[in-house]
């Protein structure tokens, strides 16, 4: 068997061609390990982004949570005012605006009565106008002495009673006219049928109600509280109200400290605005924060600022680090009253203080941050609200 020396020679070089191959592989994975390295410390030293709210001070009261109740301030039972029989009735339910047909009579015998008053008006000024020129010929008479005076006097007595007649008739007529207007029952104000007392066909006297219009929109809450907690509010203060839907503020619109032997309680009311009205139902139940002492300045922060736990509350702070950068740092914090979107807190922080009320859940003590300003953090806001728009 021949073999060529040129073979021999070949395959003897090659697993030192392999070898080189190997290091210049082995090299290039190091070098890319260490860039993937590098690269995640880089992201893990990455300043994070955040928005801040500064702590304040406000006037912050002791609060007990009281129970009322939604009422509308315009509640009516209708009745038509006169007697007569019921042609037609609104079912209860319907909501109607003001000025709406809620019920008609028959208006027959009103019409009947108008008529006979008005031809009674017409005879009785008939009646007048020839008294008066009876009344001007015996003047006439009279000035040549062919009548006596007496009756002249008689004739222009019968001329006044027959004016006054005129007037009775008048009086008479504008009456069944108000009682016909009276005949279709109107809505006062806007709102919906809650009850109706009487049905179609039957016959209603004057007094009777016969249905009950209730108003939607004109709201108010009543509550009862004890009388010793009457002196800490007064009308046009703003007060927490808590319902299902959430909770939102609404003013105090009028006090009335007067109270029994047994009960020891006040009633107050709040006025429920148009904008809030779709979010309460009349007899609805709510709780409302009412204030038991008189306020003092407290320390609040802003509701988004802190991170719930389950032994203990946090929030972070933003302050400087030693190269001059913002870094944050992790404060506990005990809980008071709240009110509205602030919280009461016993915490290492002052009036000033930066917050971080945005992206506050990923961070740790001592992580760098970046804080947005107000114009990004708006413009922040609007472009969430449009992703949640489009999905």
């Amino acid at each position: 068997m021949f073999v060529n020396n040129q073979t021999l020679s070949n395959s003897k070089t090659r697993p030192q061609h392999f070898q080189s191959n190997w290091h210049v592989a082995l090299f290039g994975l190091v070098w890319l390990a260490g860039g993937f390295a590098g690269s995640l410390q880089a992201n893990e030293t990455a300043a994070k982004v955040v928005s801040v709210a500064p702590v304040q001070s406000q006037l912050i009261s002791p609060q007990m949570m009281v129970s009322g109740q939604v009422y509308s301030r315009y509640q009516s039972n209708l009745s038509a005012g006169v007697d007569g029989r019921l042609e037609w009735i609104a079912e209860a339910g319907q909501q109607v605006a003001q000025g709406d047909v809620l019920a008609k009579l028959d208006p027959t015998p009103l019409t009947l009565r108008k008529n006979e008053l008005q031809a009674q008006l017409k005879r009785s000024q008939i009646n007048a106008a020839r008294l008066d020129k009876e009344l001007a010929r015996l003047k006439t008479l009279v000035a040549k002495q062919l009548i006596s005076q007496t009756q002249l006097d008689q004739v222009q007595a019968d001329r006044d009673l027959a004016l006054a007649d005129v007037e009775l008739n008048r009086a008479s007529l504008a009456q069944v006219q108000d009682q016909l207007s009276r005949a279709v029952v109107t809505a006062p104000f806007a709102g919906v049928v809650s009850q109706r007392h009487h049905q179609k066909g039957e016959e209603v006297s004057r007094s009777e109600t016969l249905l009950q219009l209730v108003s939607l929109t004109d709201l108010e809450v009543r509550l009862f509280a004890p009388l010793a907690y009457a002196a800490f509010i007064q009308p046009g203060q703003q007060l927490q109200v808590y319902q299902q839907q959430g909770q939102t503020q609404l003013q105090l619109s009028s006090v009335i400290p007067v109270s029994d032997v047994r009960s020891q309680t006040f009633e107050a009311r709040l006025a429920v605005t148009a904008a809030d009205a779709n979010n309460f139902s009349v007899g609805q139940l709510v709780s409302v924060a009412l204030p038991t002492a008189s306020a003092s300045l407290s320390t609040v922060v802003h509701r988004d600022a802190l991170v719930l736990g389950k032994q203990q509350h946090a929030v972070f702070l933003v302050q400087p680090n030693k190269e001059g950068g913002p870094q944050v740092k992790r404060l506990t914090v005990e809980l008071g009253q709240e009110q509205g979107e602030w919280l009461q807190v016993k915490a290492a922080v002052k009036t000033g203080d930066q917050l971080v009320v945005r992206g506050a859940d990923t961070l740790k003590d001592g992580d760098k941050v970046r804080v947005l300003s107000e114009a990004e953090f708006a413009l922040a806001k609007s472009k969430s609200t449009a992703d949640t728009v489009a999905l």
